[in-house]
């Protein structure tokens, strides 16, 4: 995976970002970079690292990606998701996903977070740590997902609540749904068939999404 530019971006370097030789505009535009920020030295963690992001991957300005946070290809961090890697770590998003607006990423001391390929994190939604999610999940509004391990095309509805359970593949968690033991989720049928294809189309927006907003940045007129 490429890592852009990161060696610009070193932990106590002086004037990291060439900010001195920007007119104030530019500056502007670059002082948003420090929205990738590494994690501090912790007794549980003696080793700060940077994000690492995927040429092809967006994070947007008003994102907070912190510490060992692994963007994969064709990502798209909206404004204002949050993905701190600074309790658990690492947090690994895989090629094609999608964490949209106000998305929160966290984790308890000890564990990590894992992301497949081409999976949507739905606005306002915790993902919290321990948490593994299988390729080409769905994570509706505002829901919870903590303590567990999701399969493969599994689609939690919108405010639903997944603790402390294993979902097989493509099970469908309904709208507001509470999920806290093993019993509910073994009882859990299969997504619907009018939304098997509403993941596969959410991931094709912000796949778009992703090439889209990182042309447009390209296009700034800063030298």
């Amino acid at each position: 995976m490429k890592v852009l530019q990161r060696q610009a971006y070193e932990v106590g370097s002086p004037d990291p970002l060439g900010l001195g030789r920007m007119s104030p505009e530019c500056q502007i535009h670059k002082k948003v970079v420090q929205m990738l920020k590494s994690n501090p030295k912790t007794s549980w963690n003696s080793e700060e690292r940077m994000p690492t992001v995927s040429a092809t991957a967006y994070v947007d300005d008003a994102a907070t990606v912190i510490g060992d946070v692994r963007i994969g290809s064709q990502v798209y961090i909206a404004p204002g998701a949050s993905i701190r890697a600074d309790e658990a770590t690492p947090i690994i998003i895989g090629d094609e996903c999608n964490i949209q607006d106000c998305a929160v990423f966290h984790g308890l001391k000890g564990s990590s977070i894992e992301l497949g390929k081409r999976i949507s994190i739905a606005h306002g939604a915790i993902i919290h740590g321990p948490l593994k999610i299988g390729d080409e999940s769905f994570v509706g509004f505002n829901s919870v997902v903590h303590a567990s391990d999701l399969g493969k095309k599994c689609f939690v509805g919108h405010g639903a609540i997944v603790i402390g359970v294993k979902l097989t593949d493509g099970k469908f968690v309904p709208h507001g749904t509470l999920v806290d033991s093993q019993i509910k989720a073994d009882a859990l049928g299969p997504v619907p068939d009018h939304l098997k294809e509403f993941n596969e189309e959410v991931v094709g927006v912000n796949n778009e999404f992703a090439d889209e907003y990182s042309i447009q940045g390209r296009t700034c007129s800063c030298r």
